[in-house]
């Protein structure tokens, strides 16, 4: 009887030592695939991340940047975002919540915009088909694009309407308002027309100097646009012929400040 009790106690042992067995296995396998599932994800991630930082900088490191803003140029392309171009280059690869983790470790310092590095597949080189020679061919056009928009500019400033009390008995009514010369004075867009032609006429213009201007002229431009938006149903037959004179100092405003930031890319470009 003793002996058969204790068989009964031995089996019971040996089922929980296996059962106990079973589970710590399972338990075991868990383990292992959770590490084996974390080890892939921080290889995709690293992968990502040695991927990104071949191709892109802090622009900190050499991109020039607006003194008067303080704001970067991207003279050899972008800015890029690391959504954008992990996203581009990975998404047949790894899922979204890879990316978006590869996104956060990459941008854990703040940076958010990037520029290509010099030796990257991102970065725009200058034209190899292009020779010295060429290049300052086209700086030479753009120059002179640049002095034409200001000839025309400058002759659209001189046809704006005044202030109050300087257009005469066609002031416009009260709530048609007048031009936001607050914001936007034509004085000052005549000074930084001066400063264009003072800054291209040196030897060698600089760019960043172009840049900060650009800036003005498409502020400028952009305030004015604000303006005509808000006075969409201009009724007077003077204010009406005003918008027209600012809605063509607007788009010159533009334009100006297109062929600025151009002109200047391609002078940085020569560096």
């Amino acid at each position: 009887m003793a002996a058969e009790e204790n068989d009964e106690e031995r089996r019971r042992r040996d089922d929980a030592e296996e059962e106990r067995h079973y589970w710590e296995s399972l338990e075991d396998a868990r383990r292992d695939k959770e590490k084996q599932e974390a080890e892939q994800r921080e290889a995709a991630i690293e992968t990502m991340e040695k991927w990104f930082f071949e191709q892109f900088e802090d622009p900190q490191n050499e991109t020039p940047r607006d003194s008067e803003s303080q704001t970067y140029i991207y003279p050899w392309g972008g800015p890029f975002e690391a959504s954008d171009v992990l996203h581009g280059q990975f998404s047949h690869d790894f899922d979204q919540a890879l990316i978006d983790a590869a996104v956060e470790r990459i941008e854990r310092d703040g940076t958010t915009e990037w520029a290509p590095t010099s030796y990257g597949d991102y970065y725009e080189h200058p034209d190899p088909e292009q020779d010295a020679e060429g290049q300052d061919a086209t700086v030479r056009q753009l120059t002179q694009q640049v002095l034409d928009r200001l000839d025309k500019l400058e002759a659209a400033v001189a046809e704006l309407p005044g202030r109050p009390g300087t257009i005469g008995h066609n002031v416009p009514p009260e709530e048609v308002g007048l031009p936001p010369y607050e914001e936007v004075n034509p004085t000052e867009i005549k000074t930084a027309i001066v400063e264009v032609h003072d800054v291209l006429a040196q030897d060698d213009p600089d760019p960043l100097q172009l840049v900060t201007l650009s800036r003005r002229f498409d502020g400028w431009g952009t305030k004015i646009g604000h303006w005509l938006a808000k006075k969409a149903d201009l009724a007077v037959d003077e204010a009406v012929k005003n918008g027209m004179k600012l809605a063509a100092a607007s788009v010159l405003l533009h334009e100006l400040g297109h062929d600025l930031i151009t002109l200047a890319k391609h002078l940085l470009a020569q560096f």
